[in-house]
């Protein structure tokens, strides 16, 4: 896995034309924010199922769709940029509060570190 960066790992959201209809992936970066989607999985999952039932994406439209990576298939444009506007908004948002707890967490142990370096003063 990658080291801590100062921006977050995002999720890849593509969406792309094939032959007539139109298609959605995702998939996640490897880092450490990207645990989020694994430890959230079960909402995330359900989220993602909610949403694709909301479109009408049948079974045999997806792709293993989960948090972590998925592809939708024959979809109208409109319905490919809305999931799409969508998954981003909710994957990217999870994995850049985590990248932000991340950062504030080593900055707080980097802090307390420091103070336990420092001569007591006195």
């Amino acid at each position: 896995m990658r080291p801590l960066t100062k921006n977050p790992a995002l999720p890849i959201i593509e969406v792309s034309k094939e032959s007539r209809y139109w298609r959605v992936d995702w998939d996640y970066q490897e880092a450490a924010e990207s645990e989020v989607l694994t430890d959230r999985k079960e909402f995330l999952d359900g989220y993602i199922s909610g949403l694709l039932d909301s479109f009408g994406a049948s079974a045999g439209k997806l792709s293993l769709p989960s948090a972590r990576t998925g592809t939708v298939r024959q979809l109208g444009e409109e319905t490919a940029g809305k999931l799409a506007k969508l998954l981003t908004a909710l994957l990217h948002s999870h994995v850049k509060a985590e990248h932000r707890r991340l950062l504030n967490a080593t900055e707080v142990s980097a802090l307390m570190a420091a103070e336990l370096k420092a001569p007591a003063v006195g």
